[in-house]
Order: structure tokens, then C-alpha cells, then sequence
């Protein structure tokens, strides 16, 4: 933990780092986490249409992105989520009840809640004392998370662009676990890109990179199967 710690950054990160489900569900309505982040108690009841979201509110799909989250830094980092990734998975839909908008036809939308997030991480960065590098990651991450859902349909230099940040493991990280936690009509969960960002990264770069270590890309050419883990949350 940086010593650029504040008092509330340090009791932060050590609850993401160990708290259940459960504790988080109810966390989400608690004055201590409210005064951290501002208004996280009006993701309760705030439903998210039938479409892409049948797991229910975004409180519940908060939660679930959360439980997910380590799963899939084990599969693919071979570690557990750093405080940055923990974070932005809390916060990347933090925004949706000031973004809802109408339903239609049981679409809600929820346009720019993305950088409507992602504006907040300057204050958030001083609040909870993370340092330059990883504010700039938290940026990133909740900015672009909703762009990474549409990764295979961006032109090829949108997706070259993400793919050549330094960042991008931790944003395909997060598209993975939020992917798996939207639940569609008829059964499954939108598809995570992974592999397509891995690809991208190694044919740029020749490797990819996380933190300050470089990886061989040997080391991750994984099958793309899903943890028996996975389908028990």
C-alpha cells in the first residue's frame, strides 16, 4: 500500500480486498461508504431494464462485477485484483442512477455514465490518496469500460489505440467480470474480449504489460474456458 494513503483509502482498499458479497450488498447503503462515495446507496433500486440486465438493479450487478472480478485476475494475471482494479469494478456504474434515462421497449439507457465516473477520479484520487499512476489507470479503466464491450466492432484504430495502452490489462479485466455479470434474455452473458485484447497487445508489442513487468506472451496463451467457479456465483 502506497504511503500516499489517506485514513479512508487505506479502510477502502482493505475492505475490497476482503469483504463477501454480502458484506458489500450491504455496504452499498452504509453512511461510512456513502461519505467515501458520494450517493453509492442510489444504486439500490435502480433498475437496468430487461435487455442486457435480467441479474437485476445495479446494485446487484455492482456486487456481482466485485465477486467476479478475482475469478478472472486468477485465470488471466495469475494474481488477485490490485486496489485500482477493485476499485474501478466498484465504481465503473456509479454514475447510472444520475445518467438513467426513460425505458424504451425495456431498454433503459444510461448515456455518458462512463465519463461521468471517470470525472470524479481527480477528487477521488486526493480523497483516498492514490498516487498519479494509479488515478491515471483508474481513469482509463471506468472511462472506457463501456467502449470495451464493443472492442470487436471499433475500427481498427480505436482498438489499436486501447490495445497500446499500458493500462489495457486491467481494462479487459474489468470488461471481463462486468460482461459475465450482465445477464441476457434466453440465457448467458455478453462475451468477453479477453483474447482479442491479448491479441491485439502481442501483435503491437510483442508482449504485453503489467505494472512495471513485462510478460513473455507464452505465458498467456490460454484456452478460453470459463471457471466451473464462475458458473456457481
Amino acid at each position: 500500500m502506497p504511503k500516499s494513503r489517506t485514513p479512508d483509502g487505506r479502510l477502502l482498499e482493505r475492505f475490497l480486498a476482503g469483504c463477501k458479497a454480502s458484506t458489500l450488498r450491504r455496504a452499498l447503503g452504509e453512511p461510512w461508504l456513502n461519505a467515501i462515495l458520494p450517493e453509492m446507496d442510489q444504486l439500490i433500486g435502480c433498475q437496468q431494464g430487461d435487455d442486457l440486465h435480467l441479474e437485476g438493479d445495479v446494485a446487484t450487478h455492482t456486487v456481482m462485477v466485485c465477486a467476479t472480478l478475482p475469478l478472472y485476475a486468477r485465470r488471466y494475471l495469475d494474481r488477485e485484483p490490485d486496489f485500482v482494479e477493485r476499485l474501478a469494478a466498484l465504481i465503473h456504474d456509479w454514475k447510472k442512477p444520475a445518467a438513467r434515462r426513460h425505458a424504451r421497449r425495456g431498454s433503459v439507457p444510461f448515456p455518458h455514465h462512463e465519463q461521468l465516473a471517470a470525472a470524479e477520479t481527480p477528487l477521488l484520487a486526493r480523497r483516498l490518496g492514490l498516487t498519479p499512476g494509479e488515478e491515471a489507470r483508474l481513469r482509463f479503466i471506468v472511462a472506457n469500460h463501456g467502449l470495451a464491450h464493443e472492442y470487436p466492432f471499433m475500427p481498427e484504430s480505436g482498438r489499436e489505440q486501447l490495445a497500446r495502452s499500458r493500462f489495457w490489462p486491467s481494462l479487459a479485466l474489468l470488461q471481463a467480470a462486468d460482461a459475465h455479470s450482465c445477464w441476457c434474455p434466453g440465457g448467458g452473458h455478453l462475451p468477453v474480449h479477453w483474447e482479442l485484447f491479448e491479441q491485439a497487445a502481442l501483435r503491437l508489442d510483442g508482449g504485453w504489460t503489467a505494472g512495471n513487468d513485462r510478460w513473455p506472451a507464452a505465458a498467456y496463451q490460454r484456452e478460453s474456458t470459463i471457471f466451473a467457479e464462475l458458473h456457481a456465483l
